[in-house]
Order: structure tokens, then sequence, then C-alpha cells
């Protein structure tokens, strides 16, 4: 290691295919390596464990995973404080929930001088049960005061940080960015596309690109997706990714009979190029930090329908862009896709609206102002050492 450099270690809870791994993994990536040795630590397994294969200092903590568990977690925190203490890296910057509390307390008692902490959405959601999001809000509150830096990727996070107290004045807003050039633009050959995914032009497509996980509302999907299939048989629900709930949620679309109007691919490495077979974008989250795939569909001119929650209000525009409402009326869901299926002239003004300006969301930008953070967090540290 060249002493010169300055150690930055990234740690992140799993290498799921979601916004916050990729965009935690685009910054470790290419961070300047004239200046910056990076470390990525993670738990065990994942989709994107194979993109970083060629990274020299990827690092799994196999006993790190969502859910609490005493031991394990124990078992964790002691394994990073050596890992910390080992390298003696000047920057621990966490990501996602259960990384971000026992990250942070392992980094403070390791003595590291820059503790920074990325929220891609708390996990003190209303959806939570009431132990966890007890839990995720005592913890929070508790490694705030270790921690240095926030950076938010969603104003509605930020605001809700200085709600509970949870920062004073040491916190940014960098969005979740993601190589922008790659969504604009189609593919050269959707039709293509389209026979890949068993699709054909009589379809009409709603696409999805999220985890099967809870926060997803992909069982509001279903409810909703049953209500529009009984008055257009035409309509295909198209997920893109995967997860713990994949079998319940195929048992549940055989129970009702409606399989053949779904189309479940797994993770999609080129999703910018499955984007160009659908007509619109959806999400049900219930849920989110910000997530990148409405700024991505928003840059592939989809209109989109979500789920009426504050990270999706920053994509969104209702009535302009698309529509927000609550994803548990699934009445009023099902409607607005039927509404967009039937007439495309107002699919396409809300498609063509051009009133956004996506720029803050570009991969390069974050990267760069995650450095400038980076700097001028080690500057202060020095000076108040």
């Amino acid at each position: 290691m060249n002493n010169s450099k300055i150690t930055v270690v990234h740690l992140i809870t799993k290498l799921e295919l979601g916004g916050a791994q990729l965009n935690t993994i685009y910054t470790a990536e290419h961070l300047d390596p004239l200046r910056y040795d990076v470390y990525l630590l993670s738990g065990a397994g994942g989709p994107l464990k194979s993109r970083l294969d060629e990274l020299d200092r990827q690092v799994a903590v196999p006993a790190l995973d969502r859910e609490i568990h005493f031991g394990r977690d124990l078992q964790v925190l002691f394994s990073l404080l050596r890992f910390f203490k080992h390298i003696r890296p000047q920057i621990v910057h966490t990501h996602s929930s259960k990384a971000g509390i026992i990250g942070r307390l392992a980094a403070h008692l390791a003595g590291i001088p820059v503790i920074i902490h990325s929220v891609h959405g708390f996990s003190f959601s209303p959806c939570q049960s009431f132990f966890k999001r007890n839990f995720y809000l005592l913890a929070e509150k508790f490694c705030s005061r270790l921690t240095s830096h926030f950076i938010f990727v969603a104003q509605s996070d930020m605001n809700l940080a200085c709600k509970k107290k949870l920062v004073t004045k040491n916190y940014s807003l960098i969005r979740s960015g993601f190589p922008m050039e790659k969504f604009i633009g189609r593919h050269e050959n959707p039709e293509v596309l389209k026979k890949k995914y068993d699709l054909t032009d009589g379809h009409f497509v709603c696409g999805i690109i999220a985890p099967f996980k809870p926060q997803k509302g992909l069982f509001h999907l279903i409810e909703i997706a049953a209500r529009v299939i009984r008055q257009n048989p035409a309509v295909i629900f198209f997920i893109a990714g995967d997860g713990a709930q994949r079998r319940e949620l195929e048992n549940e679309l055989q129970r009702r009979g409606i399989s053949q109007n779904f189309r479940l691919p797994g993770f999609i490495k080129d999703v910018e190029n499955a984007m160009d077979c659908f007509d619109i974008g959806l999400s049900t989250a219930l849920w989110e930090g910000l997530p990148q795939s409405l700024v991505q569909l928003r840059l592939k001119k989809k209109a989109v329908i979500a789920s009426d929650i504050p990270g999706n209000r920053e994509v969104v525009r209702d009535g302009e862009s698309g529509y927000l409402l609550p994803v548990d009326d699934h009445e009023r869901f099902a409607a607005a896709i039927l509404k967009l299926a039937a007439d495309p002239v107002l699919r396409n003004r809300l498609s063509g609206y051009d009133g956004e300006d996506f720029s803050e969301w570009d991969a390069a930008v974050m990267v760069s102002r995650q450095e400038e953070l980076y700097q001028r967090l080690l500057m202060l540290s020095r000076f108040e050492a």
C-alpha cells in the first residue's frame, strides 16, 4: 500500500442489485486511484459480487446480513474492529442501515478520524414492525453521535433526519449516481428484445425494476395486476429483479391464475435495454430513499405510475410525468394503468415531459462530490486533532 494515499473503506450489508449497491460499487471503482486506496466490504454473496472479482480490495464479512441477530452482529463488530485497526483507514464510509450501525460503531472504537454514512432510505419506516422500527431509530440516534458526516440521496430523508435530530449541520445531498448515457436513446433492435422476453406487439408492458423484498410492495402489485388483467388481458407485468420472495410471489401468481401475464426474468445486467420493452414504468414501493430506477425510466421517456411516498415525489411529477397514488388503493392504481393502456396520446404526453434536470444523478458528478467531501473532512479532522 502506498502510504501517501488516502485509505477509504466502503461497507454495505449486501451486494444485491439495487441503487445503493450500484452506486457504492461505482464509487469504489472510480475514486481517483492516484489519491485513494479503496476497500469494499460486504456480507457474503449477492448477484453483484462477480462484478467485483477484479477489485483487489474486496473483503467479505460472512456474518453480516440484513436480519437482526445479536450474536452474529457482535461477531461482525469485532471482525470489523480488528480489520480497521489492522489497515488504519483515514475514512470509513458506510451504506445501508445494518452495515451503517455496526460499521460506524466499529470505526469509532478503532479511532478512525472520518466516519461517513450514506442514507439510502431509513429502516425505521412505519411499514416495519414496532420492534424493528424503534430498534433502528434508537440505533440511528446513538450512531449519529459517532458520525462525522451524513450523505443523503433524497431530500425527504434529509428532512426526516433533521426532524428526528439525527443531524446538526453535518450533512450533504449527493444523489445516487449511475452512468446516465446508457439510458439515453433506444436499443437498435427492440423486436429482438421483445422476442427474448416472450413479448409481442399486442402486449402492453408495465415495467418494474425491483428486488423481491418486502419494501418493494410486490404483493400490492399482484393485487393491482389482478384487477387490471380482468379488464385487459393484454397487459403484461415485467419485473426485473429477484430475491427471497420469489417462490412466495410465484405461488401467489399461480393461485390467482395470472402467471401468464407476468415476466420474471431475474436480475438483468443490461436493464437499460430491457426498459425499451416497457410501455410504462411502475413502482409499488412502500418506502424508499430515492430509487434510481425511476430516474432511469424518466430518462427512457417512460410515463411512470408510482406509490405516493416521499422519495418517489422527487422524481415523478403527478399529472406531468406520470401519476403518484396510494399503493394500497388497488382500484385507483389499476384504473391509472388501464387509462394509460387505452390512451396513447396521454401516455405520449406524460412520457415526453421535458421539465426535468437529472444531471445530479450522473455517476461522475456523484464521485466528484464525494471526493471533494473526503478532502474537506480530512482537512477538518487534521485541524481538530
